[in-house]
């Protein structure tokens, strides 16, 4: 799993630099909370893009997004700006999944995206 950490509104560039060099548009997936995802962006890319997520449910949510969509995707990027306290419970609930995931986590100290997991 790559971690993108940082308050920068533009992860999506960093994101989209990791993505391209193993995957093309086609197959990979971006999910997030309603209105969070960055519709251009995913236009431009022609990404398929779900927002399904719910603050309250979030590993819940995310657990049925994998179970219904195994093997559809290469990759997948969480694009939800998740707290530092869910990324275990995250890789957790990943780890018998073959695609590649992107975790986008907030960080208020960091302003300049820090990649974990390269």
């Amino acid at each position: 799993m790559i971690i993108i950490k940082g308050n920068n509104p533009r992860k999506i560039d960093k994101i989209w630099e990791l993505v391209k060099k193993d995957h093309t548009g086609k197959k990979i997936a971006i999910i997030g909370y309603p209105g969070a995802t960055p519709h251009n962006f995913i236009r431009a890319k022609q990404m398929p893009a779900y927002e399904t997520m719910t603050k309250q449910n979030t590993l819940d949510n995310l657990t049925r997004f994998l179970r219904e969509t195994k093997d559809r995707f290469e990759a997948i990027i969480f694009y939800i700006d998740c707290e530092s306290h869910l990324i275990e419970s995250i890789k957790e609930v990943t780890k018998s999944y073959e695609e590649q995931f992107i975790l986008t986590v907030y960080d208020e100290k960091v302003y300049k995206q820090v990649v974990n997991g390269e």
